[in-house]
């Protein structure tokens, strides 16, 4: 998954004309949350070999970093937790999730382990959270300070 500049850009300006609040919170290991959907054996990693067993393989259960297969397990997992939880996902960036509801908004963009939040509501921005906590372990990271690499004020 990528952020691409225009939809953060939009999203920023969204937020900033209508003063909501932009929070941000980091996955804690993204890619270990999602399930593989083939069978994957890799050998033993160094270190962790057990003595008479030197030929044995592993059997992947989850999507480590740096298996080919891992972002792609990880974007079905969001997806589907956002699915879950009634987001619609933006037809033009696949990275922008939102929630409408009886007037009240949020939106999400997600940049692999790192989610922006955005709302009209500060109880759905919280209720939000809570759900996507009950899927995934997250760091709060407060207010959104710096985004792709600029300072956001």
């Amino acid at each position: 998954m990528h952020w691409w500049p225009s939809s953060t850009c939009i999203v920023l300006a969204l937020a900033m004309q209508n003063n909501w609040e932009v929070e941000q919170i980091d996955v804690k290991i993204t890619y270990l949350n999602s399930e593989l959907t083939k069978t994957i054996y890799m050998v033993q990693p160094p270190g962790f070999t057990l003595p008479g067993h030197e030929k044995h393989v592993c059997w992947l259960l989850k999507a480590p970093y740096g298996l080919k297969q891992a972002r792609r397990c990880w974007y079905k997992q969001i997806c589907e937790t956002f699915t879950k939880f009634h987001y619609t996902q933006c037809a033009a960036k696949h990275c922008v999730f939102y929630r409408w509801h009886q007037g009240e908004i949020i939106i999400i963009m997600v940049a692999v382990d790192d989610l922006s939040l955005t709302s009209n509501s500060r109880q759905l921005l919280l209720k939000s959270k809570a759900e996507l906590k009950s899927e995934f372990s997250f760091t709060e990271l407060g207010e959104v300070h710096w985004l792709l690499g600029m300072e956001v004020k």
